[in-house]
């Protein structure tokens, strides 16, 4: 983990005691359809990380691509400076980007738009496939990309897609977090979060197991050798990879 700067620590802070002080509105329960734990508790928890693991400093400007309903996006309301930091959520659900929108109106530098991708269990109805989709933003002008609970619901061709769209619009010396579900060795390991039962897999796609009984994209695991190889061919370089919680590691 990287050193925070003065500003960033009282910035950081601020965030954390205001997301923990009960007058934070959320999203209705009907709204919040994905993930687990509490809204503002995952928010509280991966700010931390955006801070102490990309090293996020308020002045900077972040994209969170698949922002959803805005569980990313409402702890760095109250972290990016609202004249310096800049913050664009991009989503294909629909209903939560008008939430966002409508609760969001207040902070000026903070931006919501709906692209109409098609993805086969979350928006099956999209017109726009993700490997053609141009994002809505300029290149080399993110300081950070945040891509949450995405990849883990995406087949190969469409993370490749992303990660050439991430190198064109992040800065030189930007930044990329994701999360994925990753395993070494022939196959995933037998996780102690009961929904993640990973024991089913296509002979043609070796790299990449699903959950049983489930359809293919309510959560994927890939090699993480195969993941390794797509950031070094898309982005140019390998990245660093953190065990999360559900892998055993205390990361995300």
């Amino acid at each position: 983990m990287q050193k925070t700067n003065k500003t960033s620590e009282t910035k950081l802070h601020t965030a954390l005691a205001i997301l923990s002080s009960g007058k934070v509105k959320i999203p209705p329960e009907e709204l919040i359809n994905i993930g687990d734990g509490g809204f503002l508790a995952i928010s509280a928890e991966f700010l931390q990380y955006f801070v102490d693991i990309t090293n996020l400093n308020p002045h900077e400007s972040v994209l969170d691509l698949g922002c959803g309903i805005g569980r990313m996006a409402v702890g760095l309301r109250y972290y990016l400076d609202p004249h310096q930091g800049s913050y664009l959520g991009i989503d294909p659900v629909k209903s939560g980007i008008d939430w966002c929108k409508e609760n969001f109106s207040d902070a000026a530098n903070f931006r919501f738009e709906w692209i109409d991708i098609y993805n086969e269990l979350y928006h099956p109805y999209g017109e726009i496939l993700s490997t053609q989709c141009r994002l809505p933003a300029e290149d080399a002008t993110i300081d950070l990309a945040i891509l949450t609970s995405v990849f883990t619901h995406l087949y190969e061709r469409e993370i490749a897609a992303y990660l050439g769209e991430l190198r064109r619009l992040v800065k030189n010396d930007g930044r990329i977090f994701t999360t994925a579900y990753l395993y070494d060795g022939d196959a995933p390991h037998k996780s102690a979060v009961e929904h993640l039962k990973f024991g089913e897999f296509d002979s043609r796609y070796p790299y990449r197991w699903h959950v049983t009984g489930l359809p293919p994209l309510a959560a994927v695991c890939y090699s993480e050798a195969f993941l390794i190889d797509l950031f070094r061919s898309y982005i140019g370089h390998e990245p660093k990879v953190l065990k999360g919680r559900w892998r055993g590691g205390d990361g995300p």
